[in-house]
């Protein structure tokens, strides 16, 4: 959690303090393409991993290291982007936020094959990512407008460098769920709007059949 804290942080006082891209810290591995992921949910597959880092750039390839016995994912992984600017992206807007409850550390990384390992054994198949619906939704980007920044050192000096939206933290699997129910609840207050209708509508006919009757 503390390397976590400590990336957002010099990521958040570059911000405040208008560093420019050559003196950025980024700049130290504008010869690596790759991005280290960390602190991942045993649920999550190569697949879903393409989906999320999709919002700030094309995944090319993706190694997500696994037990060689169990087969179980080690909690861990490598991308690559096909644009070296998406890795300062991704690390800018993913780190420390929640994917299944969990908060992913993405931090650049030079990533090296094992011996007998070819790089296009990780190459991101495409068809095979777009045969299911996501199942995770990519988290909102995180805002770093001028205005936000400024906003920011009027902040008490006993506060955190880090300064973030409540959504940055959320939970993508939770607000997914809340729509589900919301979907639902929609739903059965329609269903019981129409049989409310139905039954009004009943009762005023046998009225008017009640009054022909008599008449």
């Amino acid at each position: 959690m503390n390397s976590i804290y400590k990336i957002n942080a010099i990521n958040q006082k570059e911000l405040e303090n208008n560093v420019s891209d050559e003196a950025s810290w980024h700049a130290d591995y504008s010869d690596t393409s790759y991005i280290y992921i960390g602190n991942l949910h045993e649920a999550i597959e190569e697949k879903d991993l393409v989906t999320i880092f999709s919002q700030w750039g094309n995944p090319t390839h993706v190694n997500l290291i696994k037990d060689r016995e169990s087969g179980k994912s080690r909690g861990f992984a490598y991308l690559k982007y096909e644009d070296q600017r998406s890795c300062v992206l991704a690390v800018d807007n993913f780190n420390g936020v929640l994917i299944y409850e969990k908060p992913l550390k993405v931090d650049h990384t030079y990533f090296q094959l094992r011996e007998g390992q070819e790089e296009e054994d990780f190459a991101v198949d495409y068809s095979e990512v777009m045969k299911e619906q996501p199942k995770i939704e990519a988290p909102k980007k995180r805002k770093t407008e001028r205005k936000e920044i400024e906003a920011a050192k009027d902040l008490p000096s006993t506060s955190s460098v880090f300064v973030a939206d409540d959504d940055d933290f959320n939970d993508p699997m939770a607000d997914m769920l809340k729509r589900t129910f919301e979907e639902k609840d929609d739903k059965e207050h329609n269903s019981k709007h129409r049989n409310k209708k139905r039954k009004s509508r009943s009762r005023e006919d046998q009225k008017t059949e009640d009054a022909k009757g008599a008449a």
